[in-house]
């Protein structure tokens, strides 16, 4: 239990720490436009979130880069390697690709029609859009938020987060545990990692889906992102590498702005239909993905080949 909660309060530790880094940052500009005279209201907001989001994403990638040797990414590449060659490798980016686009079409909607029956929560949350920008359709407001965002959000999240959420779930998981376990006491040699629990690893994804959706700061944004981190969290165990949860993330906000290509649905009747069937779509790319994720390893992908 002790572990559980030491670890869960290190998850929103790393949130803490990357608000922290924005206290700061917006510090270092304030004293830069005292010293200059240069008014820092005159600077766009999305150059703010610009410069921020850069910080995180140089604080997110040492921290991970230095978690990623002990990491579950780490053993779940060594343990089960994606075999396949270049066919398989496609088929993987294409249902990621497939995942988010509909997994954003499910959740706007959804979301629309949640908010529809909230009126005063709808109205807030427009606002709260207004003020920071979020609805900006500029260059820099989409690369932030379709490359800037993935990046950045991916690292911390299902890289320093859900390594943080594992070990809160599956003490087996953290580096300290191996050391109690030696198998010889005379050469000194180590037990390798015991595998984390199935029930372990589903509550390791809530909690970071969960910790995803408490970033965002807003009740609407806090659900929204937080089932989303839910599939974010599967693809990450599924596949074992983040490069496809980063692909998945670009898809899914990229999609965002792809909503729009919908115009003709209209009616209840039509974003039932449009649900329905982006569910199917959704569900039928994640089962693509998994089957493709659990074939056998071709020849050159097995570590006994020479």
């Amino acid at each position: 239990m002790l572990n559980a909660i030491a670890w869960a309060l290190a998850c929103f530790g790393v949130v803490a720490a990357d608000i922290a880094l924005s206290v700061v940052l917006f510090s270092v500009l304030d004293a830069v436009s005292a010293l200059t005279g240069y008014p820092i209201d005159n600077l766009d907001i999305q150059w703010f979130q610009a410069a921020a989001q850069t910080a995180s994403f140089l604080m997110a990638l040492l921290w991970w880069r230095y978690l990623w040797p002990r990491s579950f990414m780490a053993r779940r590449q060594g343990e089960h390697p994606l075999g396949g060659g270049a066919g398989a490798a496609w088929k993987r980016i294409v249902c990621v690709v497939v995942i988010g686009l509909s997994m954003q079409v499910v959740i706007s909607y959804l979301c629309d029609g949640v908010l529809s029956l909230l009126p005063e929560v709808a109205a807030d949350y427009s606002e709260l859009v207004e003020e920071t920008g979020m609805g900006d359709t500029s260059y820099l407001a989409v690369l932030t938020t379709v490359i800037g965002a993935p990046f950045c959000e991916e690292l911390l999240v299902r890289g320093i987060i859900f390594e943080f959420s594992l070990r809160a779930f599956n003490p087996q998981c953290h580096p300290l545990w191996k050391r109690r376990r030696r198998v010889n006491a005379q050469d000194g040699a180590i037990a390798p990692w015991e595998a984390p629990s199935a029930w372990g690893v589903a509550a390791a994804i809530v909690l970071q889906a969960a910790v995803f959706g408490f970033m965002h700061m807003n009740w609407v944004q806090g659900c929204y992102a937080g089932a989303a981190g839910l599939i974010f969290g599967w693809v990450l165990v599924t596949t074992g590498k983040l490069r496809y949860t980063i692909l998945l993330h670009f898809a899914f906000n990229a999609g965002s702005y792809l909503m729009g290509l919908l115009w003709f649905v209209n009616t209840p009747l039509d974003v039932a239909v449009t649900v329905a069937i982006a569910g199917f779509v959704l569900v039928e790319a994640m089962r693509s993905l998994l089957r493709s994720c659990i074939s056998e390893p071709c020849e050159t992908d097995r570590p006994d080949y020479q």
